[in-house]
C-alpha cells in the first residue's frame, strides 16, 4: 500500500448495501471541472475579512460549492481510499467540509474513506490565487487505480470602464454651487444617486479622486472592491469609501500603500478603457493607464498590485505638462454603437480648441471669464499670442504624443478618436503648467444606461452671456455636433465648486458599474500567458 505521510485521515464508517461490485469495474472517467472563485476578502460573518476567520459561519456565500464525481461516491461505496492532494498557492486556498478545513496550508493531503464527506467548497484568500487538486483512487490493498487534477482560480480584481452600466453614483454636496448638478445627476439616477453632505467630509468635494470602484466575479457569485486612495489619510474624504460606498457584506474598501501621496495618487489619474485588442491580442476588460508627471505614478504598492491582476495590462502616459496632472482632465471614452469598436476615445485637443476660438465672433462678451481669466470678450481671447503661442506648444510637444501612446497602447486609429475643443492656460500658482481655460468639457461623468444608452454630464463652458441658455453657446453646440447617436448631454454649472478649483464634474462624482464579462472565459490567454 501506498505509504502516506504528515497527512490526516479521515476514517468514516464504510457503507455496505448489498454485494459490493468489482472495484475494477467502477466507472474510472472522471470530469473534475476547473473551480473559479472569489477572494473571499469581504465581510458577511462581520468584524473584519471573512479570509482571516478560522472558523465558518452560516452566513458565509463567498465560497466555491464543489461535490465528488458519482463515480468517486461508487469507489468509497465498495472500499476504495481517494487520496486528495492540494499544490500550488495552498497559503491562499483551502477545502471545507462544513464547519472543518480538510485542506489548507498546514494539510496538503487528506485521505476519504467510506461515506463521502458532504457539503464541500473551496476558499480563496487572494486574487488569482492558484493552485491544482489532485484525486488519486486506491482500492482496498492499496493498488493505485487512477489519478486526475483540476484547476483552482480566484477572481483577479478588475477595474470598470465606461461600457458598463452605472449602478451607483456618488457626489459630495457643498450647499452653495454644485446644486445644479446635484439635481442633475439626481433626475437621471433616482435613489441610486448618494450624496452626502460637504461638512461632514471637511468640505473634500472630489469624490473622483478618492477610490475607484472594482469587481471581483465567479460563475456563482460577485464582490465590489473599492480601491482607497492615499490622497486624504485621515481628513477630507478618507472615510467615504467605507461609510458610503462598500456598506454591504458583500463590498469591501482596501488602501495600498502609505506615506506622502502626490497629486498622480489621486484617481482621476487612474482610468480603464474599453474593451481593446492591441496586435492581435485581446484585453476583454480594457486596459487600465494612468498618468506620470516628471516620473513619478501612483504609489508603487498600488501600480504593482494593479499591474499583477494581468487582465487589464497597465501603461501610463505623461502627464508632466499638466498642473495637477491628471489622465481625466484630457481624456474620456463614450460608448458609440456607430464605432466599430463601439466606443470613441474623446480628447481635450488644444488644435482643434484655437481653430474654434478662430472661428467665433470676436465681440461675443464671455462675462464668466472676465475676474478669473481677465478677458470679458472672445477677441481678447483671439488677439493673446502668447496664449495662442502656448496652446500650440501644448498640443505639439504633449497632447499630439500622448494621442500616438493611447494608439499604440489601445489598438487605436485616427478613425477610433474624437478631437474636442479645448484651451489651456498657465496659473500664476501653478507655474508653467497648464489648467483648462474654459471648462473641461471630457471632464465629464458618463453615465452609461441598461439599454446602451448614455447620460453624459459635462460642465457647461459659458462661453455666452451669464443669463443666456446653453442653446446660445457655440461650444455647447460644437460639442453636442461630437457626441455619438444615444448620448445625452447634461450641461451643468461646476464653474466656482470645480473649474476654478482645477477640476471639473468628472472629478467630483464617481460611479459602481456592473461587470459584463467573465475572465474565466474571455481572459484565460492574459492570466496564463508567460
Amino acid at each position: 500500500m501506498k505509504h502516506i505521510t504528515s497527512k490526516w485521515q479521515i476514517l468514516l464508517p464504510l457503507v455496505a448495501l448489498g454485494c459490493p461490485a468489482d472495484p475494477a469495474t467502477l466507472p474510472t472517467e472522471w470530469s473534475l471541472e476547473p473551480i473559479y472563485g472569489l477572494p473571499n476578502l469581504d465581510g458577511d460573518q462581520g468584524n473584519g475579512r471573512d479570509w482571516n476567520k478560522a472558523s465558518r459561519s452560516d452566513d458565509e456565500n463567498d465560497l466555491s460549492p464543489w461535490s465528488l464525481h458519482e463515480g468517486l461516491l461508487e469507489a468509497l461505496d465498495v472500499g476504495q481510499t481517494l487520496e486528495l492532494t492540494l499544490e500550488g498557492d495552498t497559503a491562499n486556498i483551502r477545502l471545507w467540509s462544513g464547519a472543518t478545513q480538510l485542506l489548507n496550508e498546514e494539510q496538503s493531503a487528506v485521505t476519504l474513506q467510506g461515506n463521502a464527506p458532504t457539503d464541500l467548497a473551496f476558499e480563496f484568500g487572494d486574487f488569482l490565487a492558484t493552485g491544482t487538486l489532485t484525486i488519486e483512487q486506491f482500492t482496498p490493498d492499496g493498488e493505485s487505480l487512477q489519478s486526475e487534477s483540476m484547476t483552482l482560480m480566484a477572481s483577479p480584481m478588475i477595474l470598470n470602464h465606461h461600457l458598463q452600466p452605472v449602478e451607483r453614483a456618488y457626489a459630495v454636496e457643498d450647499g452653495l454651487f454644485n446644486q445644479q448638478m446635484i439635481d442633475t445627476i439626481s433626475d437621471i439616477m433616482g435613489n441610486a444617486f448618494r450624496t452626502e453632505d460637504a461638512t461632514r467630509y471637511d468640505y473634500d468635494v472630489w469624490v473622483q479622486d478618492e477610490f475607484e470602484t472594482s469587481t471581483l466575479t465567479s460563475p456563482t457569485g460577485r464582490i465590489d472592491l473599492v480601491i482607497d486612495s492615499i490622497r486624504s489619510q485621515g481628513s477630507g474624504l478618507d472615510a467615504f469609501p467605507e461609510d458610503v460606498v462598500a456598506t454591504t457584506p458583500d463590498a469591501f474598501a482596501r488602501t495600498w500603500g502609505n506615506g506622502v501621496p502626490n497629486s498622480q495618487d489621486s484617481f482621476g489619474n487612474l482610468e480603464v478603457s474599453p474593451p481593446v485588442t492591441v496586435n492581435g491580442v485581446e484585453y476583454p476588460f480594457g486596459r487600465v493607464y494612468w498618468g506620470k508627471w516628471n516620473g513619478s505614478g501612483p504609489v508603487d504598492k498600488l501600480a504593482n498590485a494593479l499591474e499583477d491582476q494581468k487582465v487589464q495590462d497597465p501603461f501610463n502616459l505623461d502627464v508632466t505638462w499638466l498642473c495637477v496632472g491628471h489622465v481625466d482632465e484630457f481624456t474620456t471614452f463614450l460608448p458609440d454603437p456607430d464605432a466599430p469598436k463601439g466606443f470613441r476615445l474623446y480628447v481635450g485637443d488644444a488644435a482643434e480648441g484655437l481653430a474654434f476660438l478662430d472661428s467665433l465672433d470676436p465681440s461675443l462678451e464671455i462675462p464668466r471669464y472676465a475676474t478669473e481669466h481677465n478677458v470679458s470678450t472672445v477677441g481678447e481671447l483671439q488677439e493673446d499670442a502668447a496664449l495662442r503661442a502656448l496652446n500650440e506648444d501644448y498640443q505639439t510637444d504633449w497632447i499630439a504624443p500622448q494621442i500616438e501612446v493611447m494608439k499604440k497602447r489601445l489598438g487605436l486609429t485616427e478613425d477610433d478618436i474624437v478631437r474636442i475643443p479645448a484651451m489651456y492656460e498657465e496659473h500664476p500658482a501653478c507655474g508653467p503648467y497648464a489648467l483648462a481655460l474654459f471648462p473641461g468639457t471630457v471632464n465629464m461623468l458618463v453615465i452609461t444606461q441598461d439599454d446602451g444608452s448614455v447620460d453624459a454630464v459635462m460642465p457647461d463652458p459659458f462661453l455666452r452671456g451669464d443669463d443666456d441658455d446653453t442653446r446660445v453657446d457655440p461650444l455647447v453646440a460644437r460639442v453636442e455636433e461630437l457626441l455619438p447617436q444615444g448620448v445625452r448631454p447634461h450641461w451643468v454649472d461646476d464653474w466656482r465648486t470645480y473649474h476654478l478649483m482645477w477640476g471639473e464634474v468628472h472629478c467630483g462624482t464617481n460611479t459602481t458599474r456592473t461587470p459584463n464579462a467573465s475572465w474565466w472565459l474571455d481572459a484565460m490567454h492574459l492570466i496564463e500567458e508567460e
